[in-house]
């Protein structure tokens, strides 16, 4: 009997180690921030035993019938260590696709600047003048930030009205896509917007930006031209040509007011 009583007591402190083993893992997983693991954690404390009294007359009873319950218990921790695995897995997948969400935002952010740090390396010189020399006409907003512009074709539609230079961030979104460019000039009935995601003609977008005074315009539009990327012509950014198709009153008056300010953009012969 002193035999069978050692390995009950050996068995219930496997059992005890086992259990508290378990609880530690349900612990860190409900400081993670998982609440069911505050579930498991009850569970797996229902299964803890105490060794039996075996000084009385029944302790070859109590033997038996405690290494039963150490059975039973066994059964029970195993499968509530299932629910663990389980929980467990889930917690780790749902931390890969965080990660994976952090990585693609920190690259997206990393194209922007890019795009950004392009956009101000090819913005055009101011040329110097000898002292006293008087200074030429020019827009009081500064000079158009994408280097070369080519000469604009005849006046067609969506092209009827000047162009304005404006340097601001333009976020835009399509059914498919979601990106930011930077508008290099505008008019009151549309934008250039370069970005090196050009989209296709005639795609319907919703744009977002702001012109100076922090006023900020959402409006829907149309992409009425594009510009690629040409190896031959590398100082002039790519982009896309959008057209308002639904101003607001107010983001119409806004447009006016910006415009009514400024000198419409020069194009060279």
């Amino acid at each position: 009997m002193v035999a069978e009583a050692d390995a009950l007591a050996r068995s219930i402190a496997q059992l005890a180690a086992d259990i508290q083993a378990l609880s530690d893992r349900a612990a860190r997983l409900q400081q993670a921030g998982h609440p069911e693991a505050e579930w498991l954690l009850a569970r797996f404390q229902t299964h803890r035993l105490a060794p039996p009294d075996l000084s009385g007359p029944s302790a070859r009873m109590l033997i038996q019938a405690s290494a039963a319950a150490v059975a039973e218990h066994r059964a029970g921790l195993m499968r509530d260590a299932g629910e663990l695995e389980r929980l467990e897995a889930a917690a780790g997948e749902q931390a890969r696709r965080a990660e994976a969400t952090r990585r693609q935002a920190e690259e997206a952010r990393a194209c922007r600047e890019a795009e950004a740090a392009k956009l101000r390396r090819g913005a055009t010189p101011e040329v110097a003048r000898p002292v006293g020399a008087s200074e030429p006409a020019r827009s009081r907003t500064g000079p158009q930030p994408l280097g070369r512009i080519s000469a604009p074709p005849a006046v067609g539609p969506g092209r009827s009205a000047s162009r304005f230079p404006l340097q601001t961030q333009v976020d835009l979104s399509s059914d498919s896509n979601v990106f930011t460019g930077f508008s290099t000039n505008l008019s009151e009935g549309g934008l250039f917007v370069a970005t090196l995601r050009v989209l296709p003609v005639g795609t319907q977008v919703d744009l977002t930006f702001t012109l100076p005074g922090k006023v900020k315009i959402t409006v829907h539009g149309e992409v009425r031209w594009i510009r690629e990327i040409d190896d031959r012509t590398p100082d002039v950014f790519p982009g896309v040509g959008v057209r308002f198709l639904d101003l607001s009153p107010g983001a119409a008056q806004a447009l006016h007011r910006f415009i009514s300010e400024r000198e419409p953009m020069f194009y060279p012969d």
